[in-house]
């Protein structure tokens, strides 16, 4: 009767180095369909946070904004605009006091960095807080007037630069 010899060494390190490399090719081939199907995190307090009468009104409200911004209609801009507006540009404040001012330096306070920054906006990441909510690194902030209205009430060209 003959004995089952036992593997060598040499054949549990070869097993070991198969069994490992196909491991680690199964996990690359497979990294991007999860990355893919993951999303990624938000990174800081989304308007879930609040309640989520906030939450919906502040989606619609940036649904809103994204395609007047996309259509470039900029009287519909003005009128979802709380006056007088803060604007703050390379640290400076003013306050814009009515639409006919915002309309003539429109492509100043809206400029090509502001638009894009709301057209990126993920409404699922959309920041919140006691002080309304918040599109990028603060490039526009909106929030929840008296009457139940949501307006815009300051716009930062320079933030996020």
């Amino acid at each position: 009767m003959r004995l089952k010899q036992s593997p060598t060494r040499k054949q549990f390190s070869v097993r070991a180095i198969i069994l490992t490399a196909a491991m680690l090719c199964g996990s690359f081939i497979s990294t991007p369909t999860l990355y893919a199907q993951a999303e990624q995190p938000c990174g800081g307090s989304t308007v879930d946070t609040q309640s989520a009468k906030i939450a919906k009104a502040a989606r619609a409200f940036l649904a809103q904004l994204q395609a007047a911004v996309q259509a470039n209609d900029k009287d519909r801009i003005a009128g979802m605009i709380s006056y007088p507006v803060n604007f703050i540009h390379n640290g400076k404040r003013a306050r814009i006091r009515d639409k006919q001012t915002f309309l003539a330096l429109y492509d100043s306070i809206f400029d090509e960095h502001v638009r894009q920054t709301i057209l990126k906006q993920s409404a699922r990441c959309l920041f919140g807080n006691a002080n309304g909510e918040m599109i990028g690194a603060g490039e526009v902030w909106f929030s929840e007037m008296g009457d139940g209205s949501v307006k815009i009430i300051t716009v930062n060209p320079s933030a996020g630069s």
